[in-house]
């Protein structure tokens, strides 16, 4: 069958990443990802300012947020790359106007419902804890502790959907039996790394998080910053991961379980190993080890 790019599958694409947006606000993004190098950045933006801007006369405000600041992240990260940038300056700057685009959203959502203090944040946040704590008696939240963390949460759901379309990128496209066109700076799971020096960032920030200096705003600051680095050295340990499964040529269901496992369950793990991956390169380590095997 020969891959086109029809109407058709520009409606199920639109369609589809809508309603996994609104759903869990990232897992559109593999979608939303297809949607842009596919149809190209004019129908790419226009739907994005018209279900962002449908959500926010809805009065879902939130909603608007998470579709909006997603869709200026994944756009600009593609911009960008098609420039030539590479992946980490392309994604450091992607995430950042997502980031602004959410905070401004934030304050806009809080102006036009009448939120103007921070006391009437902070009792909107303890209303929110509190719902939380009832549909789930489990879940303990501190409100203040919350407040504190909304700008690496909002980081890290951007991260998390920029990761999200860049690793499920290739299987959309071969689902939807669409012509796929590479790009030269276009970054691969399998060469994931973060530069040397952010060891050091997230290791800052790690030791600014267990001792007292620099007072309140700066444990803050550190709290936000380790959050963020675990997310992006979850990545690097997924990346090591995948790796070793193609060493090891493992099976579909040794994939699936082994991917139930460690990214359901033990996401710290992969965020240790990940770190870890800087000092050992597991990488190198298990090509040195395939290829006597291959070689035998």
């Amino acid at each position: 069958m020969k891959k086109t790019a029809t109407p058709q599958k520009f409606i199920t694409i639109s369609s589809l990443s809508i309603l996994l947006s609104m759903l869990t606000g990232i897992m559109g993004a593999p979608l939303l990802r297809v949607l842009r190098k596919t149809y190209g950045p004019i129908a790419f933006w226009i739907l994005g300012i018209v279900v962002t801007g449908a959500a926010w006369l809805l009065n879902a405000q939130p909603l608007a947020l998470f579709l909006g600041s997603v869709w200026m992240t994944l756009g600009a990260y593609m911009e960008l790359e098609q420039r030539g940038l590479g992946w980490w300056i392309s994604g450091l700057l992607s995430v950042a106007v997502g980031s602004v685009a959410a905070g401004l959203g934030i304050m806009g959502a809080f102006k036009r419902n009448g939120i103007n203090t921070y006391a009437e944040v902070q009792k909107l946040v303890e209303q929110f804890s509190q719902k939380v704590q009832e549909m789930n008696p489990a879940v303990k939240l501190d409100p203040g502790v919350l407040m504190q963390q909304v700008p690496s949460a909002v980081v890290i759901m951007l991260v998390l959907a920029l990761g999200l379309g860049l690793i499920f990128e290739r299987r959309v496209f071969s689902w939807l039996n669409l012509p796929r066109e590479k790009i030269a700076s276009q970054l691969k799971l399998l060469e994931y790394r973060l530069p040397d020096y952010f060891i050091w960032v997230a290791m800052t920030a790690f030791l600014l998080t267990m001792v007292s200096f620099g007072g309140k705003a700066v444990a803050i600051l550190a709290v936000n910053i380790l959050n963020v680095s675990i997310v992006l050295y979850f990545f690097q340990g997924l990346a090591v991961l995948e790796v070793f499964l193609n060493s090891m040529r493992a099976g579909l269901f040794m994939r699936v379980l082994t991917y139930i496992i460690l990214v359901g369950q033990l996401l710290p793990i992969l965020a240790v190993v990940g770190l870890v991956d800087y000092w050992v390169d597991f990488r190198a380590r298990l090509r040195k080890m395939k290829a006597p095997t291959e070689n035998s």
